[in-house]
Protein backbone atom coordinates (compact mmCIF):
# COMPACT_ATOMS: atom_id res chain seq x y z
CA UNK A 1 0.00 0.00 0.00
CA UNK A 2 2.87 2.33 0.88
CA UNK A 3 4.55 1.52 -2.42
CA UNK A 4 1.34 2.29 -4.31
CA UNK A 5 1.13 5.68 -2.62
CA UNK A 6 4.75 6.30 -3.49
CA UNK A 7 4.11 5.69 -7.20
CA UNK A 8 0.60 7.17 -7.26
CA UNK A 9 1.62 10.15 -9.37
CA UNK A 10 3.42 7.93 -11.88
CA UNK A 11 0.41 5.58 -12.07
CA UNK A 12 -1.86 8.56 -12.64
CA UNK A 13 0.29 9.71 -15.56
CA UNK A 14 0.38 6.21 -17.03
CA UNK A 15 -3.39 5.83 -16.65
CA UNK A 16 -3.94 9.17 -18.36
CA UNK A 17 -1.59 8.17 -21.15
CA UNK A 18 -3.33 4.82 -21.59
CA UNK A 19 -6.76 6.46 -21.56
CA UNK A 20 -5.66 9.04 -24.14
CA UNK A 21 -4.14 6.29 -26.26
CA UNK A 22 -7.36 4.29 -26.21
CA UNK A 23 -9.45 7.40 -27.01
CA UNK A 24 -7.11 8.25 -29.88
CA UNK A 25 -7.26 4.74 -31.28
CA UNK A 26 -11.04 4.74 -30.95
CA UNK A 27 -11.38 8.13 -32.60
CA UNK A 28 -9.10 7.05 -35.39
CA UNK A 29 -11.19 3.93 -35.90
CA UNK A 30 -14.40 5.94 -35.87
CA UNK A 31 -12.84 8.48 -38.22
CA UNK A 32 -11.67 5.82 -40.66
CA UNK A 33 -15.05 4.09 -40.61
CA UNK A 34 -17.04 7.27 -41.13
CA UNK A 35 -14.69 8.57 -43.84
CA UNK A 36 -15.34 5.86 -46.40
CA UNK A 37 -17.31 6.66 -49.54
CA UNK A 38 -19.67 3.79 -48.75
CA UNK A 39 -20.53 5.30 -45.36
CA UNK A 40 -21.06 8.79 -46.80
CA UNK A 41 -23.35 7.52 -49.55
CA UNK A 42 -25.35 5.42 -47.07
CA UNK A 43 -26.38 8.63 -45.32
CA UNK A 44 -26.72 10.94 -48.31
CA UNK A 45 -29.86 9.75 -50.01
CA UNK A 46 -29.45 11.92 -53.13
CA UNK A 47 -30.21 9.30 -55.77
CA UNK A 48 -27.60 10.26 -58.32
CA UNK A 49 -24.80 11.51 -56.02
CA UNK A 50 -22.79 8.29 -56.35
CA UNK A 51 -23.35 7.98 -60.10
CA UNK A 52 -22.47 11.61 -60.88
CA UNK A 53 -19.33 11.33 -58.71
CA UNK A 54 -18.16 8.28 -60.67
CA UNK A 55 -18.69 10.15 -63.94
CA UNK A 56 -16.87 13.28 -62.78
CA UNK A 57 -13.19 14.07 -63.26
CA UNK A 58 -12.38 13.46 -59.59
CA UNK A 59 -13.14 9.78 -60.14
CA UNK A 60 -13.07 9.17 -63.87
CA UNK A 61 -9.73 10.65 -64.97
CA UNK A 62 -6.56 9.73 -66.90
CA UNK A 63 -4.39 9.32 -63.82
CA UNK A 64 -6.70 6.80 -62.17
CA UNK A 65 -6.64 8.78 -58.93
CA UNK A 66 -9.90 8.70 -57.00
CA UNK A 67 -10.83 11.71 -54.91
CA UNK A 68 -13.06 10.59 -52.04
CA UNK A 69 -16.00 12.34 -50.39
CA UNK A 70 -14.07 13.58 -47.36
CA UNK A 71 -11.24 14.89 -49.54
CA UNK A 72 -13.53 17.68 -50.77
CA UNK A 73 -16.25 17.99 -48.15
CA UNK A 74 -13.97 18.26 -45.10
CA UNK A 75 -10.74 20.16 -44.42
CA UNK A 76 -7.48 18.15 -44.55
CA UNK A 77 -7.00 15.88 -41.55
CA UNK A 78 -3.91 17.80 -40.46
CA UNK A 79 -5.92 21.01 -40.20
CA UNK A 80 -7.22 22.18 -36.82
CA UNK A 81 -10.70 22.68 -38.23
CA UNK A 82 -11.04 19.05 -39.37
CA UNK A 83 -12.79 17.63 -36.29
CA UNK A 84 -15.06 20.63 -35.61
CA UNK A 85 -16.19 20.58 -39.25
CA UNK A 86 -16.64 16.81 -39.21
CA UNK A 87 -18.79 16.92 -36.06
CA UNK A 88 -20.82 19.77 -37.51
CA UNK A 89 -21.36 17.96 -40.82
CA UNK A 90 -22.24 14.70 -39.07
CA UNK A 91 -24.82 16.40 -36.84
CA UNK A 92 -26.40 18.18 -39.79
CA UNK A 93 -26.46 15.11 -42.03
CA UNK A 94 -27.82 12.75 -39.39
CA UNK A 95 -30.59 15.19 -38.51
CA UNK A 96 -31.49 15.47 -42.19
CA UNK A 97 -31.39 11.69 -42.66
CA UNK A 98 -33.68 10.89 -39.74
CA UNK A 99 -36.05 13.87 -39.52
CA UNK A 100 -36.45 15.40 -43.00
CA UNK A 101 -38.71 14.25 -45.80
CA UNK A 102 -36.19 13.25 -48.46
CA UNK A 103 -38.77 13.46 -51.24
CA UNK A 104 -39.22 17.17 -50.56
CA UNK A 105 -35.52 18.04 -50.62
CA UNK A 106 -34.67 20.26 -53.59
CA UNK A 107 -31.57 18.50 -54.92
CA UNK A 108 -31.33 20.84 -57.89
CA UNK A 109 -31.03 23.78 -55.53
CA UNK A 110 -28.38 22.01 -53.49
CA UNK A 111 -26.29 21.57 -56.64
CA UNK A 112 -25.90 25.30 -57.21
CA UNK A 113 -22.70 27.20 -56.49
CA UNK A 114 -24.32 29.15 -53.66
CA UNK A 115 -25.04 25.95 -51.77
CA UNK A 116 -21.97 23.98 -52.85
CA UNK A 117 -19.47 26.57 -51.61
CA UNK A 118 -20.76 25.99 -48.07
CA UNK A 119 -19.58 22.38 -48.22
CA UNK A 120 -16.29 22.62 -50.13
CA UNK A 121 -13.04 23.83 -48.61
CA UNK A 122 -10.40 25.70 -50.60
CA UNK A 123 -7.68 24.34 -48.36
CA UNK A 124 -8.73 20.84 -49.38
CA UNK A 125 -8.48 21.74 -53.06
CA UNK A 126 -5.02 23.26 -52.58
CA UNK A 127 -3.94 20.22 -50.55
CA UNK A 128 -4.11 18.17 -53.76
CA UNK A 129 -3.50 20.89 -56.34
CA UNK A 130 -0.45 22.60 -54.91
CA UNK A 131 0.85 23.68 -58.31
CA UNK A 132 -1.66 26.07 -59.84
CA UNK A 133 0.44 26.55 -62.96
CA UNK A 134 1.25 23.09 -64.37
CA UNK A 135 2.86 22.85 -67.81
CA UNK A 136 -0.27 21.51 -69.51
CA UNK A 137 -2.46 24.44 -68.37
CA UNK A 138 -3.78 26.63 -71.18
CA UNK A 139 -3.12 30.36 -71.44
CA UNK A 140 -6.67 31.12 -70.27
CA UNK A 141 -6.19 28.68 -67.40
CA UNK A 142 -2.98 30.48 -66.42
CA UNK A 143 -4.83 33.81 -66.44
CA UNK A 144 -7.69 32.40 -64.38
CA UNK A 145 -5.38 30.87 -61.76
CA UNK A 146 -3.29 34.04 -61.61
CA UNK A 147 -6.49 35.95 -60.98
CA UNK A 148 -7.39 33.48 -58.23
CA UNK A 149 -3.93 33.83 -56.68
CA UNK A 150 -4.45 37.57 -56.28
CA UNK A 151 -8.03 37.23 -55.02
CA UNK A 152 -7.93 34.21 -52.69
CA UNK A 153 -9.96 36.02 -50.05
CA UNK A 154 -12.81 36.65 -52.49
CA UNK A 155 -12.92 33.49 -54.59
CA UNK A 156 -13.62 29.82 -54.06
CA UNK A 157 -12.22 27.06 -56.26
CA UNK A 158 -15.78 25.82 -56.69
CA UNK A 159 -16.70 29.05 -58.52
CA UNK A 160 -14.97 27.76 -61.64
CA UNK A 161 -14.87 24.02 -60.99
CA UNK A 162 -18.38 23.17 -59.86
CA UNK A 163 -18.55 20.11 -62.12
CA UNK A 164 -15.41 18.26 -61.00
CA UNK A 165 -17.01 16.56 -58.02
CA UNK A 166 -20.36 15.43 -59.32
CA UNK A 167 -20.30 15.34 -63.09
CA UNK A 168 -22.01 17.71 -65.44
CA UNK A 169 -20.46 19.72 -68.22
CA UNK A 170 -17.47 21.97 -67.84
CA UNK A 171 -19.54 25.05 -67.09
CA UNK A 172 -16.77 27.61 -66.70
CA UNK A 173 -15.84 28.14 -70.32
CA UNK A 174 -16.93 30.46 -73.09
CA UNK A 175 -20.34 29.27 -74.29
CA UNK A 176 -20.12 30.25 -77.95
CA UNK A 177 -23.17 28.17 -78.88
CA UNK A 178 -25.32 30.27 -76.57
CA UNK A 179 -25.15 33.18 -79.03
CA UNK A 180 -25.79 31.17 -82.16
CA UNK A 181 -29.10 31.82 -83.88
CA UNK A 182 -31.76 29.22 -84.59
CA UNK A 183 -34.06 29.06 -87.57
CA UNK A 184 -37.31 30.98 -87.09
CA UNK A 185 -40.56 29.41 -88.23
CA UNK A 186 -42.43 32.72 -88.35
CA UNK A 187 -40.85 36.02 -89.37
CA UNK A 188 -42.49 39.38 -88.69
CA UNK A 189 -41.85 41.89 -91.47
CA UNK A 190 -42.89 44.99 -89.56
CA UNK A 191 -43.38 46.26 -86.04
CA UNK A 192 -46.81 46.80 -84.52
CA UNK A 193 -48.37 50.16 -85.30
CA UNK A 194 -49.68 52.01 -82.23
CA UNK A 195 -53.09 53.46 -83.08
CA UNK A 196 -54.17 54.51 -79.61
CA UNK A 197 -53.32 54.33 -75.95
CA UNK A 198 -54.23 50.68 -75.52
CA UNK A 199 -52.45 47.46 -74.68
CA UNK A 200 -50.69 46.02 -77.73
CA UNK A 201 -48.53 43.09 -78.80
CA UNK A 202 -45.18 44.14 -80.23
CA UNK A 203 -43.71 42.28 -83.21
CA UNK A 204 -39.96 42.44 -83.70
CA UNK A 205 -39.21 42.68 -87.43
CA UNK A 206 -36.91 40.01 -88.84
CA UNK A 207 -37.65 37.64 -85.97
CA UNK A 208 -40.44 35.41 -84.71
CA UNK A 209 -40.55 37.31 -81.42
CA UNK A 210 -43.59 39.07 -80.02
CA UNK A 211 -44.44 40.27 -76.51
CA UNK A 212 -47.25 42.12 -74.74
CA UNK A 213 -47.09 45.77 -73.69
CA UNK A 214 -49.50 47.24 -71.14
CA UNK A 215 -50.78 50.82 -71.28
CA UNK A 216 -50.03 52.61 -67.98
CA UNK A 217 -52.07 55.85 -67.72
CA UNK A 218 -50.64 59.21 -66.72
CA UNK A 219 -50.24 60.03 -63.03
CA UNK A 220 -49.49 63.21 -61.11
CA UNK A 221 -45.77 62.51 -61.37
CA UNK A 222 -45.33 60.51 -64.61
CA UNK A 223 -46.31 60.70 -68.25
CA UNK A 224 -48.34 57.83 -69.69
CA UNK A 225 -46.25 54.95 -71.01
CA UNK A 226 -46.37 51.33 -72.08
CA UNK A 227 -44.65 48.70 -69.95
CA UNK A 228 -43.77 45.10 -70.68
CA UNK A 229 -46.34 42.75 -69.20
CA UNK A 230 -43.49 40.53 -68.05
CA UNK A 231 -39.75 40.81 -67.67
CA UNK A 232 -37.83 40.44 -70.93
CA UNK A 233 -37.79 36.71 -71.59
CA UNK A 234 -34.98 34.53 -72.86
CA UNK A 235 -36.85 34.20 -76.16
CA UNK A 236 -36.72 37.97 -76.59
CA UNK A 237 -33.18 38.45 -75.32
CA UNK A 238 -31.81 35.57 -77.38
CA UNK A 239 -33.15 37.26 -80.53
CA UNK A 240 -31.01 40.28 -79.64
CA UNK A 241 -27.96 38.12 -78.91
CA UNK A 242 -28.32 36.10 -82.10
CA UNK A 243 -28.75 39.04 -84.46
CA UNK A 244 -25.96 41.12 -82.91
CA UNK A 245 -23.46 38.31 -82.38
CA UNK A 246 -19.96 39.73 -82.14
CA UNK A 247 -16.52 38.27 -81.65
CA UNK A 248 -15.00 41.36 -80.06
CA UNK A 249 -15.39 43.01 -76.71
CA UNK A 250 -15.81 46.77 -76.50
CA UNK A 251 -14.33 48.57 -73.51
CA UNK A 252 -16.37 51.77 -73.49
CA UNK A 253 -20.11 52.21 -73.21
CA UNK A 254 -21.74 54.12 -76.04
CA UNK A 255 -25.13 55.73 -76.48
CA UNK A 256 -24.97 55.69 -80.28
CA UNK A 257 -27.72 53.43 -81.58
CA UNK A 258 -25.93 52.95 -84.89
CA UNK A 259 -22.96 51.24 -83.27
CA UNK A 260 -24.79 48.56 -81.28
CA UNK A 261 -22.31 45.79 -80.60
CA UNK A 262 -23.25 42.22 -79.83
CA UNK A 263 -22.44 40.52 -76.54
CA UNK A 264 -19.40 38.33 -76.07
CA UNK A 265 -20.10 34.68 -75.20
CA UNK A 266 -20.99 34.10 -71.55
CA UNK A 267 -19.13 31.66 -69.35
CA UNK A 268 -21.28 28.57 -68.92
CA UNK A 269 -25.07 28.72 -69.01
CA UNK A 270 -26.56 32.11 -67.99
CA UNK A 271 -29.93 30.42 -67.51
CA UNK A 272 -28.40 28.29 -64.73
CA UNK A 273 -30.00 25.21 -66.24
CA UNK A 274 -33.48 26.36 -65.18
CA UNK A 275 -34.71 26.56 -68.74
CA UNK A 276 -35.19 29.53 -71.05
CA UNK A 277 -38.16 30.21 -73.32
CA UNK A 278 -40.56 32.52 -71.47
CA UNK A 279 -38.54 32.57 -68.26
CA UNK A 280 -36.95 35.97 -67.56
CA UNK A 281 -33.51 36.53 -69.05
CA UNK A 282 -30.97 36.94 -66.26
CA UNK A 283 -27.30 37.66 -65.45
CA UNK A 284 -26.88 40.38 -68.08
CA UNK A 285 -25.31 43.66 -66.92
CA UNK A 286 -27.09 47.02 -66.80
CA UNK A 287 -25.11 48.00 -69.91
CA UNK A 288 -26.33 44.89 -71.73
CA UNK A 289 -29.96 45.63 -70.79
CA UNK A 290 -29.60 49.14 -72.19
CA UNK A 291 -28.08 47.86 -75.41
CA UNK A 292 -31.06 45.54 -75.78
CA UNK A 293 -33.38 48.55 -75.45
CA UNK A 294 -31.41 50.44 -78.12
CA UNK A 295 -31.53 47.43 -80.43
CA UNK A 296 -35.27 47.01 -79.85
CA UNK A 297 -35.84 50.70 -80.55
CA UNK A 298 -33.89 50.44 -83.76
CA UNK A 299 -35.78 47.32 -84.89
CA UNK A 300 -39.28 48.66 -84.13
CA UNK A 301 -38.90 52.38 -84.77
CA UNK A 302 -40.24 53.13 -81.27
CA UNK A 303 -38.46 54.38 -78.17
CA UNK A 304 -37.82 51.53 -75.76
CA UNK A 305 -35.87 52.04 -72.55
CA UNK A 306 -35.56 51.00 -68.93
CA UNK A 307 -38.14 52.51 -66.54
CA UNK A 308 -37.22 55.15 -64.02
CA UNK A 309 -37.68 54.25 -60.37
CA UNK A 310 -40.66 56.61 -60.20
CA UNK A 311 -42.31 54.97 -63.22
CA UNK A 312 -41.61 51.50 -61.88
CA UNK A 313 -43.14 52.26 -58.48
CA UNK A 314 -46.25 53.75 -60.06
CA UNK A 315 -46.66 50.71 -62.35
CA UNK A 316 -46.23 48.36 -59.39
CA UNK A 317 -49.33 50.12 -58.00
CA UNK A 318 -49.08 49.53 -54.26
CA UNK A 319 -52.29 49.49 -52.25
CA UNK A 320 -52.33 52.92 -50.60
CA UNK A 321 -53.05 51.80 -47.04
CA UNK A 322 -51.21 48.49 -47.18
CA UNK A 323 -47.73 47.35 -48.15
CA UNK A 324 -48.62 45.10 -51.08
CA UNK A 325 -50.86 45.76 -54.09
CA UNK A 326 -52.74 42.53 -53.32
CA UNK A 327 -53.27 43.59 -49.70
CA UNK A 328 -51.56 42.98 -46.41
CA UNK A 329 -48.55 44.21 -44.49
CA UNK A 330 -45.05 42.74 -44.52
CA UNK A 331 -45.67 41.17 -41.12
CA UNK A 332 -48.62 39.19 -42.51
CA UNK A 333 -46.37 37.22 -44.83
CA UNK A 334 -43.36 36.49 -42.67
CA UNK A 335 -42.89 32.70 -42.50
CA UNK A 336 -43.82 31.25 -39.14
CA UNK A 337 -40.98 29.24 -37.66
CA UNK A 338 -41.07 26.35 -35.21
CA UNK A 339 -42.66 26.21 -32.63
CA UNK A 340 -44.94 29.14 -33.62
CA UNK A 341 -45.78 27.35 -36.87
CA UNK A 342 -47.54 24.65 -34.84
CA UNK A 343 -50.16 27.15 -33.70
CA UNK A 344 -50.31 29.79 -36.43
CA UNK A 345 -50.06 29.37 -40.17
CA UNK A 346 -48.49 31.94 -42.50
CA UNK A 347 -50.71 33.92 -44.86
CA UNK A 348 -50.25 32.27 -48.27
CA UNK A 349 -51.99 34.91 -50.42
CA UNK A 350 -48.57 36.27 -51.39
CA UNK A 351 -47.86 33.01 -53.25
CA UNK A 352 -50.61 33.82 -55.74
CA UNK A 353 -48.84 37.00 -56.89
CA UNK A 354 -45.15 36.69 -56.02
CA UNK A 355 -42.29 34.25 -56.60
CA UNK A 356 -40.11 34.76 -53.53
CA UNK A 357 -37.80 32.94 -51.10
CA UNK A 358 -40.38 30.55 -49.69
CA UNK A 359 -42.02 29.32 -52.91
CA UNK A 360 -39.39 29.76 -55.65
CA UNK A 361 -37.25 26.64 -55.15
CA UNK A 362 -34.36 29.08 -55.64
CA UNK A 363 -34.99 29.73 -59.32
CA UNK A 364 -36.99 31.91 -61.68
CA UNK A 365 -40.56 31.13 -62.69
CA UNK A 366 -42.74 31.32 -65.79
CA UNK A 367 -45.28 34.15 -66.23
CA UNK A 368 -48.33 31.92 -65.76
CA UNK A 369 -47.30 31.00 -62.23
CA UNK A 370 -48.65 34.25 -60.71
CA UNK A 371 -51.65 36.57 -60.95
CA UNK A 372 -51.27 40.12 -62.39
CA UNK A 373 -51.40 43.39 -60.49
CA UNK A 374 -54.11 46.03 -61.02
CA UNK A 375 -52.60 47.17 -64.32
CA UNK A 376 -52.24 43.61 -65.62
CA UNK A 377 -48.47 43.35 -65.08
CA UNK A 378 -46.94 40.05 -63.94
CA UNK A 379 -43.99 39.50 -61.60
CA UNK A 380 -43.65 43.15 -60.58
CA UNK A 381 -42.59 41.78 -57.21
CA UNK A 382 -40.24 38.83 -56.92
CA UNK A 383 -38.88 36.50 -59.62
CA UNK A 384 -36.01 38.82 -60.66
CA UNK A 385 -34.80 42.21 -59.50
CA UNK A 386 -35.43 44.70 -62.29
CA UNK A 387 -33.03 47.36 -63.58
CA UNK A 388 -34.14 50.97 -63.50
CA UNK A 389 -32.54 53.86 -65.36
CA UNK A 390 -31.65 55.72 -62.13
CA UNK A 391 -28.03 55.93 -61.04
CA UNK A 392 -26.66 56.00 -57.51
CA UNK A 393 -23.16 56.68 -56.19
CA UNK A 394 -21.82 53.99 -53.84
CA UNK A 395 -18.29 54.50 -52.48
CA UNK A 396 -17.48 56.76 -55.39
CA UNK A 397 -18.69 54.29 -58.02
CA UNK A 398 -21.76 54.53 -60.22
CA UNK A 399 -24.32 51.80 -59.60
CA UNK A 400 -27.93 51.44 -60.76
CA UNK A 401 -31.24 51.07 -58.95
CA UNK A 402 -32.96 47.68 -58.79
CA UNK A 403 -36.58 47.23 -57.82
CA UNK A 404 -39.04 44.48 -56.90
CA UNK A 405 -36.89 41.87 -55.19
CA UNK A 406 -36.36 38.37 -56.58
CA UNK A 407 -36.86 34.68 -55.99
CA UNK A 408 -34.26 35.05 -53.21
CA UNK A 409 -36.12 37.82 -51.37
CA UNK A 410 -37.95 37.96 -48.07
CA UNK A 411 -41.23 39.96 -47.90
CA UNK A 412 -39.58 43.15 -46.61
CA UNK A 413 -36.95 43.02 -49.38
CA UNK A 414 -39.62 42.85 -52.08
CA UNK A 415 -40.58 46.44 -51.24
CA UNK A 416 -37.09 47.84 -50.71
CA UNK A 417 -35.13 49.42 -53.54
CA UNK A 418 -31.74 47.84 -54.12
CA UNK A 419 -28.76 48.64 -56.33
CA UNK A 420 -26.24 46.84 -58.51
CA UNK A 421 -22.87 45.76 -57.12
CA UNK A 422 -20.95 45.58 -60.35
CA UNK A 423 -17.47 44.73 -59.07
CA UNK A 424 -18.80 42.24 -56.51
CA UNK A 425 -20.87 40.52 -59.20
CA UNK A 426 -17.86 40.19 -61.50
CA UNK A 427 -15.39 38.56 -59.11
CA UNK A 428 -15.38 35.11 -60.71
CA UNK A 429 -14.94 36.43 -64.25
CA UNK A 430 -11.23 35.79 -65.02
CA UNK A 431 -11.21 37.64 -68.35
CA UNK A 432 -8.89 40.58 -68.94
CA UNK A 433 -10.63 42.96 -69.39
CA UNK A 434 -13.77 41.68 -67.71
CA UNK A 435 -16.95 41.24 -69.69
CA UNK A 436 -19.24 44.26 -69.85
CA UNK A 437 -22.13 41.99 -70.84
CA UNK A 438 -22.52 39.24 -68.24
CA UNK A 439 -22.42 39.14 -64.45
CA UNK A 440 -20.47 36.10 -63.33
CA UNK A 441 -21.77 36.11 -59.75
CA UNK A 442 -25.37 37.29 -59.81
CA UNK A 443 -28.29 35.14 -60.94
CA UNK A 444 -31.38 37.09 -59.86
CA UNK A 445 -31.33 40.29 -61.93
CA UNK A 446 -33.26 40.97 -65.13
CA UNK A 447 -35.34 43.80 -66.57
CA UNK A 448 -38.55 44.84 -68.26
CA UNK A 449 -38.92 47.56 -70.87
CA UNK A 450 -40.91 50.73 -71.21
CA UNK A 451 -42.11 52.11 -74.53
CA UNK A 452 -42.69 55.85 -74.56
CA UNK A 453 -46.19 56.88 -75.64
CA UNK A 454 -45.83 58.89 -78.89
CA UNK A 455 -49.17 60.74 -78.45
CA UNK A 456 -48.34 61.95 -74.94
CA UNK A 457 -44.81 62.96 -75.91
CA UNK A 458 -46.04 64.89 -78.92
CA UNK A 459 -48.55 66.80 -76.79
CA UNK A 460 -45.89 67.61 -74.19
CA UNK A 461 -43.79 69.34 -76.89
CA UNK A 462 -46.63 71.42 -78.38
Amino acid sequence: MIRLKKYRFLLLILSGFLFSFLITISLKGVDNYTSTDKYCISCHVHTHADHSWRQASHHNNKSGTVVHCVDCHLPPKNDLTYWPEKISAASRDLYSFWFKNHEQINWEQKSTIGHARQHIFNISCIECHENLFPLHLSKKGDEAHLYYKHNRNKLDCINCHLDVGHGGENIHMANVRFLQSKENTVIFNSATLITGFNNFTEHVPGTSISFDMVAIPQSDSTQAFFMGKTEVSWNEYKAFLSTTESEGRISNNTSDVDVISGATPPFGDPSQGWGMGKRPAITMTWHAANMYCKWLSQKTGKTYRLPSKKEWMYACNPNGTEDFFFGGKVANYKPKRFPLSLFQKSNTKINEYVIWLENSNKKTALPNQVKPNHFGLLHMLGNVKEFCSDEIQINGKTEHILMGGSFNSKPKDLLTDDYTRHDEWMITDPQIPKSIWWYSDCTDVGFRVICENPDKLNKSHE
